[in-house]
């Protein structure tokens, strides 16, 4: 009797880096509908909780959150953090323990032009979907503010680097 054995093959950790309404939702969705793969959204499960997105909440939920990614990508599931991943100590912490499960590390980065983020936030902000906080222009300014763009040197760490540009 030959038994044929399922070989998925390595999990892959998808990061997403970009500032708010750069499309890293969007993408998601479409990625985690395609791939299988875990999606995590801490706006998403603000909303599900009833929580304003800027809480103080936020960052023990983003604790659990981060806890529960790293079990299941060490067990061998594929996840997609779409969360922005502003800083480039995070995303050097988050490349490192995925490459300790073993897993693929793939960056997508979100290169849009302030203006073009102005204008998605206006079309956002009118007609807000469900799990999105309302960005105001003083948010996105201090955002672009506080956002450490990727370099290529840090782009290069990662197995595969995808550039989406606006």
């Amino acid at each position: 009797m030959k038994v044929e054995e399922d070989v998925a093959g390595p999990p892959v950790l998808m990061l997403f880096c970009g500032l708010p309404g750069s499309g890293k939702t969007t993408l998601a969705r479409r990625l985690a509908g395609r791939s299988g793969a875990i999606r995590f959204s801490t706006d998403e499960w603000m909303a599900d909780l009833g929580v304003d997105p800027f809480d103080a909440i936020r960052d023990r939920l983003q604790m659990r959150l981060d806890r529960l990614w790293r079990e299941l990508i060490a067990h061998g599931h594929s996840i997609i953090l779409e969360d922005g991943t502003w800083k480039r100590a995070e995303r050097d912490e988050i490349r490192r323990i995925a490459r300790s499960a073993d897993a693929i590390t793939e960056m997508h980065y979100f290169d849009i032009r302030i203006s073009e983020l102005r204008r998605r936030l206006q079309l956002r902000n009118a007609d807000l979907p469900y799990g999105t906080a309302q960005i105001t222009v003083d948010v996105l300014e201090q955002s672009v503010r506080r956002f450490e763009r990727p370099d290529d040197a840090e782009l290069s760490l990662f197995d595969r680097r995808i550039i989406h540009y606006g």
